[in-house]
């Protein structure tokens, strides 16, 4: 091509952009804000303490009203006839009374005659059978764990000790967290400078007002 055809076809284009030119690539993800990780830390928290919560609570509504019935203990009282005692000593008197009431020998905790013709046996939990040695007729005070409530009860007690007092504690913790966290998780008029703040104020108020009412004389 000479001269006058290379004027002919026009300028040339200009070169394209090379690899240099090119955005330098992306080396990870965009970090996360706070609250979205706190979010995060409360929705799974939540989920982990969640059978802890339920049990600590039911045991709880079931203590709050200890005065109208036993939370740990069914107890009923049944009529027996047990049939006239043999003559003998106390430990004949509890063979033959735990023979014949069909009572696991292994619950017997005392015994006591209180005359010649009364006779007590002392059962576990408080339980007991009284019986007239003459006519082998009494009563029987039979007391049976409430299943459930008598698991639970102990978990909210800590009457189990040792490994429990750790995870109690760690459960108390837990809760505490989400306790916090959740007065930041809202925003706006939905936080604490709007309808979040009056409720935090009427949460804080019933304590304090029994703590008061405790506290007069």
């Amino acid at each position: 091509m000479d001269e006058a055809d290379a004027g002919a076809a026009g300028p040339s284009a200009p070169p394209g952009p090379t690899a240099a030119d090119a955005p330098p690539p992306r080396t990870g993800r965009r970090p996360r804000p706070f609250t979205a990780r706190l979010r995060d830390w409360h929705r799974d928290i939540g989920y982990l303490i969640s059978g802890l919560t339920v049990t600590y609570c039911v045991s709880g509504i079931a203590v709050n009203h200890i005065d109208a019935w036993n939370p740990r203990y069914a107890i009923d009282t049944v009529d027996v006839a047990l049939g006239p005692l043999p003559a003998g000593d106390l430990g004949d008197l509890e063979r033959v009374v735990v023979e014949r009431a069909g009572i696991d020998p292994k619950d017997v905790r005392g015994r006591f005659a209180p005359s010649a013709q009364q006779f007590t046996l002392f059962l576990r939990e408080g339980g007991d059978i009284r019986v007239h040695t003459g006519t082998g007729r009494g009563r029987h005070k039979r007391v049976t764990p409430r299943h459930g409530l008598f698991q639970s009860h102990q978990l909210h007690l800590n009457q189990l000790k040792g490994a429990w007092t750790y995870v109690a504690d760690a459960f108390a913790l837990l809760l505490l967290f989400l306790a916090i966290s959740g007065l930041f998780l809202p925003r706006g008029r939905q936080g604490l400078r709007g309808r979040g703040g009056v409720l935090l104020i009427v949460g804080l108020l019933v304590p304090i007002a029994a703590l008061w009412a405790l506290a007069s004389p």
